[in-house]
């Protein structure tokens, strides 16, 4: 939470679908047009690939060009906005006039209006010479809003989620979004990350993980059900010492290094892919976290900071970073895997 052209034609390309304005319920979204495989990164086989076809059809999202849906990018404060206000005036009949400004202004009026004006007017602030709006969502800041978009009584609980279940989301001390998260577990929207439901509250969201939330939104019939296994047991880093490369980077990678009883990752950038970081970043010290390691925050050398989270899966490790301010040398990353060099 503490978290111009060819930006704002990328944010009108994603959201200039029309949608209908209808009764209150979820018939209100209709299909307005049909998918017929143009996205060539939208494998037929990809666990998005249902959600970002049905998303499309409703004209909630449209692809990144004519042929292309770019499921890995992120999506903006501003773009979390415009989605919200298009389901929530859709759903209530409700309009959204023109405003003069910018391209999202009225989506960020609208959503000041009818969803929570404290936190939605954040988009106008500014951090050094950035526009709050232009800034890539947290997955807690998605989630709350995109909870305001429909009312509480199209939430119907499909899976036992325990209070006190989700250890990642209990940490999160931003006004009540624990309870909207937990209420879209518990309704079948969001799944998390794994088998134990981690959420990664501070990391950003995909284009593909938009489109699987607003499909499961507004078609109940693409809710998941689960069960959450076990809080997991604690993973020892003790077989993950050494050096690691990025498999879709292999210029870039991480090393461990045990010191005494603790654990170290010093990360190494090259850009590419989408990281536009250049540099070796010094070794933060790691935390165990369950079934991950979450390092402390550490300084990126692009007068921001920054925190990785690594997890160990099989003989891999998988790596996210989310870096807290705005800086032109990017390093977020989710869910990039590892190989030991």
């Amino acid at each position: 939470m503490k978290k111009k052209l060819a930006l704002v034609l990328a944010a009108l390309t994603l959201f200039c679908g029309m949608l209908p304005v209808a009764g209150a319920a979820l018939s209100s979204f209709t299909q307005q047009r049909t998918y017929a495989g143009q996205f060539v990164d939208v494998d037929a086989n990809a666990w998005y690939y249902d959600n970002v076809k049905t998303a499309y059809e409703l004209g909630l999202v449209n692809g990144s060009s004519n042929t292309t849906y770019s499921p890995e990018d992120n999506i903006t404060v501003a773009e979390v906005q415009t989605l919200v206000a298009r389901i929530h005036a859709t759903y209530h009949g409700n309009t959204i006039p023109p405003q003069p400004g910018t391209w999202y202004t009225p989506y960020v009026e609208y959503c000041m209006e009818h969803i929570d004006r404290e936190v939605c007017s954040m988009a106008y602030m500014q951090d050094g010479n950035v526009i709050m709006a232009n800034t890539p969502a947290s997955r807690t800041y998605f989630a709350y809003l995109m909870y305001a978009a429909l009312p509480t009584s199209e939430y119907t609980q499909i899976n036992i989620i325990a209070d006190n279940s989700l250890s990642d989301v209990d940490d999160i001390v931003f006004k009540d979004a624990n309870d909207r998260i937990y209420t879209l577990y518990r309704a079948g929207i969001l799944t998390g990350s794994d088998s134990q439901g981690t959420f990664h509250p501070d990391s950003n969201i995909t284009r593909a993980e938009v489109a699987a939330i607003i499909a499961r939104m507004i078609d109940p019939s693409q809710r998941k059900t689960f069960v959450l296994q076990d809080n997991a047991s604690e993973v020892s880093l003790e077989n993950y010492v050494g050096e690691w490369y990025f498999v879709n980077n292999p210029d870039s990678g991480l090393s461990i290094e045990r010191v005494g009883n603790d654990y170290y990752l010093t990360l190494t950038v090259v850009q590419g892919t989408g990281l536009r970081f250049n540099g070796t970043l010094e070794p933060a010290k790691l935390v165990k976290m369950g079934a991950y390691y979450q390092t402390e925050q550490f300084d990126t050398m692009a007068a921001t900071t920054a925190k990785a989270q690594i997890r160990p899966e099989g003989s891999q490790l998988v790596i996210s970073c989310t870096e807290y301010g705005n800086s032109s040398l990017s390093i977020n990353m989710t869910g990039v895997r590892c190989s030991r060099r």
